[in-house]
């Protein structure tokens, strides 16, 4: 089996109310992230082995990332102290996903964050958390 490298690969999560922000984009040759948080901002080239893809592409596919909704959305009126929103775009082979949502998450995200983190290296701050 050859391990493809992504089409597209776009993926943001942001906290607005506390100045947070994770990102990261497919470049053709490797990721590009760029995180800000206050007083603080990273910003870094990732190449990950063609094993770590391999392993990546799995675990979408156990998540069933492919079938994750366009939209998931929660109005954060008066039941919210701080929202968050998050994008993701991503491209494998004939399989695709557009995806976003603001206070709400496909019932895999935790999972698809965890992939990305042994994906990358990085901790990503999510606002939610266990």
């Amino acid at each position: 089996m050859t391990v493809e490298y992504p089409v597209e690969f776009t993926f943001s999560y942001e906290i607005p109310g506390r100045g947070y922000l994770f990102s990261l984009t497919w470049d053709g040759e490797c990721l590009f992230l760029r995180e800000l948080a206050p007083g603080q901002e990273q910003q870094k080239e990732i190449s990950p082995e063609l094993d770590e893809w391999d392993e990546f592409w799995h675990r979408m596919d156990e998540i069933g990332l492919w079938v994750w909704y366009n939209e998931y959305m929660v109005s954060c009126d008066e039941a919210c102290l701080e929202g968050d929103e998050w994008e993701i775009n991503l491209v494998h082979g004939d399989m695709k996903v557009e995806s976003h949502g603001a206070n709400s998450y496909p019932t895999t995200f935790h999972q698809f964050l965890k992939a990305t983190e042994e994906l990358t290296g990085i901790i990503i701050e999510f606002i939610q958390q266990d």
